[in-house]
């Protein structure tokens, strides 16, 4: 009897791409780091011959080399939104950064950014869902000074960050209503401990009564589509006195509208709607929702090009990037019955 032994092909190592590109190694090393001082013509001739050659690097090897791993996490809350994490993978891999996630509760911050060097990251990206009780210096010791960016912060914090102006955001959206000539303005608010709810509930506070209006009916809901159902539910039992409402992000929206047609009410007809996101599905809602635009591919890419530039440049000065949102106008809103 007699036995088939397949022998495994040796994995072609960085000499052999060498020889494939006719480079030397180092030079194949700078173009598998995406370090620069190599030009396109010889980059394509060593990212050809890595094809040929099926060459897949041992990030074992990279890692004790460069001392770095290339890889940038994202340390997200398990109720965190996530619709920039698409773009953030992308613009990782563009720069040539591998891409991980961890999400966490909230008692596992402090453990999880203290744990990042022995996952060998090179940078975190943070999205929490409350405002951090952190200060800067802090936690550059819990994680040993690893950089990070916070995405989504309160207008001048000290950290590194990239935020939408929430507050400008919620103006525009309930100054459109008073500019149709809503009087009587009800809010369906995020959750209150979430920095960007909160900004966008004291904006329209604050954009009402410097309109000389009193504030309607508020109520505090989740960011979900029940939660905007259970709140509307709650305006419409409580025979709260409204024309339109400002609803804290267009999830909420869906439930919302849900809850209004239920009782026979139309939107913008008996209720005038305005919104928070323009997720993709608000261009497609029955009727077409107004709401605030924020730009979450613009604010992935602009999180990964700032946590890879101080990854790159460690004396960066520390700053806040802001982003300021629009208002898109389309049917949920009109001025109210006379």
């Amino acid at each position: 009897m007699y036995h088939l032994v397949t022998m495994k092909t040796k994995r072609p190592t960085v000499y052999d791409v060498a020889r494939e590109a006719g480079v030397s190694y180092q030079t194949v090393s700078r173009v598998i780091n995406n370090k620069a001082h190599v030009s396109e013509v010889t980059r394509t001739r060593v990212l050809d011959a890595i094809k040929t050659l099926d060459f897949r690097p041992n990030r074992a090897a990279q890692l004790l080399q460069t001392e770095r791993s290339n890889t940038i996490e994202v340390v997200l809350f398990y109720f965190g939104f996530n619709l920039f994490l698409y773009e953030m993978a992308r613009s990782a891999q563009r720069l040539g950064y591998h891409f991980s996630i961890s999400a966490i509760t909230e008692q596992e911050f402090n453990r999880t950014l203290e744990s990042a060097r022995s996952r060998f990251v090179d940078g975190l990206i943070i999205v929490p869902m409350a405002p951090i009780a952190e200060n800067y210096e802090e936690l550059k010791r819990l994680t040993d000074g690893i950089p990070f960016v916070q995405v989504g912060a309160n207008l001048g914090t000290d950290f590194p960050s990239v935020s939408y102006d929430q507050t400008h955001g919620a103006h525009l959206a309930a100054q459109h209503l008073i500019n149709v000539g809503h009087r009587h303005i009800a809010e369906v608010s995020g959750p209150l401990q979430n920095h960007d709810a909160y900004d966008r509930h004291i904006s329209w506070l604050d954009t009402l009564r410097d309109n000389g209006l009193r504030p309607g009916t508020s109520v505090e809901a989740d960011f979900t589509i029940e939660g905007g159902y259970r709140a509307m539910s709650h305006l419409l039992d409580e025979d709260a006195d409204f024309t339109a409402v400002f609803i804290g992000n267009d999830s909420m929206a869906i439930g919302a509208h849900s809850a209004l047609r239920e009782r026979g009410l139309r939107v913008p007809d008996d209720v005038s709607m305005v919104s928070f996101d323009d997720i993709p599905e608000a261009a497609h809602f029955v009727p077409k929702l107004t709401t605030v635009r924020q730009d979450f591919n613009l604010l992935g890419q602009m999180a990964i090009e700032y946590i890879v530039s101080m990854i790159d440049n460690p004396d960066i000065p520390v700053h806040q990037r802001i982003l300021q949102p629009k208002l898109v106008i389309r049917e949920s809103t009109c001025p109210p019955r006379t």
